[in-house]
């Protein structure tokens, strides 16, 4: 006859069924994860010693009282010491900081207390003498600090669907499953982040805590759309991206990285603020977005891709249907501010006469439906309209028979003619004054030519092309631009069907 089995926790006499404080208490087997299995060891704390088949712990050892948790699998009550825990949804790990002057509190039976719920809130650091040992961890599981471990991973929930373009060779947004874009990586399978350190820390902000405010900050519909995103990336990222960073470990999690960098995006955040957020240096924080930009550059091209002809026609609106049957693309140039270059050659090439500042241009061209087709590079204020449309290459795009609608600021017919493009701009004045006719033509094309003019809101949302952009940019604004344009062709279609 088997004897009776007892917690295997030093100076714990507990057996299953035994009472306390009205718990029945219940012992669990150690976890078949080696390395769950190896905090549960070293928190117990024995010498010499090595879980068996019959080795138990009891349910007391744990933040619930009832044993391990999906929130919480890891033991923390113990006799030598009170262990922190930290509510990381999906990650349950182990901070390594041990909680002050707790024996006590254990030694008087501080269990009999009852258990408060993870999210409970307090504005008070201070541990009263009747306080259980479960209201001081819980008090403790938002700070951040280091966490010991070798692999970092995260279930998230299922995806469905989200607002991406119909295929990687067509620009238009329709409700498509992502699974064109991240071939063989199920969506609902578990985010495994690489084995990259044995220290990782926990940021002052992750995914995990952006509930309701994905848009605020990653400029992203939702959170299934981040994270059908992360996957598809975090393919090449294990490919072209290095495991160390100037030398040293990388100590944020991928997720965390790319948060990091739309966060950057989005807000328009400073390096050394998300250095603070992220618990990181600045020149680390610096290296990561440059990573990541470059990466998204290169793998996010099919998001501003140049639509066929008839795509076009099957997805444009009856406003331009009736109309304007032909139109390929609607143009637009907007100027992003710049610093004051040193060079007195920069200074008058970067000169904008329109908006009375050194600026950056660029060409953005959509389709009659709302998705951004056609993004330019970066050139100095001073290129006109036509230069910048010439040098972008959007006349090679087009298809003889097709029209290009644009302000009237776009004297590109000379452009366009030869290659039997048609151009849909506003009539210019030639008397003085418009005809009854060409009034009604302008206002025609101001009503479809609105929703370009939505589409450079979209973009001019994302703060880091905002305000004046520092000169130090300069070499990146291209990439930043391109990348802002491709996230806004995640978000909801601009047009309705």
């Amino acid at each position: 006859m088997m004897g009776k089995l007892y917690c295997c926790a030093t100076n714990c006499h507990n057996y299953s069924g035994k009472s306390v404080n009205n718990r029945k208490v219940t012992l669990h087997r150690f976890p078949v994860n080696k390395r769950h299995k190896g905090i549960w060891k070293n928190r117990i704390s024995r010498k010499n010693w090595k879980p068996t088949s019959c080795s138990r712990l009891c349910s007391e050892h744990f933040v619930s009282l009832s044993g391990p948790t999906k929130e919480h699998p890891l033991p923390s009550i113990f006799h030598h010491k009170v262990f922190k825990t930290t509510k990381f949804d999906h990650t349950p790990e182990v901070l390594k900081e041990v909680v002050d002057n707790q024996q006590e509190h254990i030694k008087d039976g501080s269990g009999s207390e009852t258990s408060q719920s993870d999210s409970a809130e307090t504005s008070s650091f201070k541990v009263n003498s009747n306080q259980s040992v479960l209201d001081t961890s819980i008090l403790l599981h938002d700070y951040c600090g280091y966490i010991d471990t070798s692999t970092l991973s995260q279930s998230k929930n299922q995806f469905t669907q989200t607002d991406v373009l119909q295929n990687k060779s067509v620009g238009i947004q329709k409700s498509e499953s992502y699974s064109d874009v991240s071939e063989n990586n199920d969506v609902s399978s578990n985010i495994t982040c690489d084995k990259t350190t044995s220290t990782t820390f926990i940021p002052f902000l992750t995914i995990e805590d952006i509930k309701q405010d994905i848009s605020f900050y990653t400029g992203l519909p939702n959170k299934e759309t981040f994270y059908l995103l992360f996957e598809h990336l975090s393919v090449y990222y294990k490919c072209e991206v290095s495991d160390v960073l100037g030398g040293r470990p990388r100590k944020l999690r991928e997720v965390d990285e790319f948060l990091m960098v739309l966060m950057r995006l989005r807000l328009g955040l400073l390096i050394q603020d998300l250095a603070q957020r992220f618990n990181i240096s600045p020149s680390t924080c610096s290296k990561i977005f440059n990573e990541w930009l470059n990466l998204m550059y290169e793998h996010l091209e099919f998001l501003v891709a140049w639509p066929d002809r008839n795509v076009i026609k099957e997805n444009m609106p009856d406003s331009f249907k009736r109309r304007y049957p032909n139109c390929r693309v609607i143009i637009d140039c907007t100027e992003i501010y710049t610093e004051t270059p040193q060079s007195l050659s920069n200074k008058g090439r970067m000169y904008s006469d329109y908006k009375s500042h050194m600026t950056w241009k660029v060409l953005i061209g959509i389709s009659p439906n709302g998705v951004i087709t056609h993004v330019s590079d970066l050139w100095s204020g001073s290129t006109s309209d036509k230069q910048v449309t010439k040098l972008s290459k959007l006349i090679e795009k087009c298809e003889p028979g097709d029209a290009i609608m644009g302000d009237k600021g776009f004297l590109i017919a000379d452009l366009c003619t030869p290659n039997g493009i048609h151009l849909i701009i506003p009539p210019l004045k030639k008397h003085g004054r418009l005809t009854k006719c060409e009034v009604e033509k302008t206002r025609r094309i101001a009503n479809l030519r609105i929703h370009v003019e939505r589409a450079m809101e979209r973009i001019k949302n994302f703060r880091i092309i905002q305000g004046v952009v520092p000169i130090s940019l300069h070499d990146k604004m291209s990439k930043i631009v391109f990348v802002v344009c491709a996230l806004c062709n995640l978000m909801p279609p601009l047009i309705q069907s």
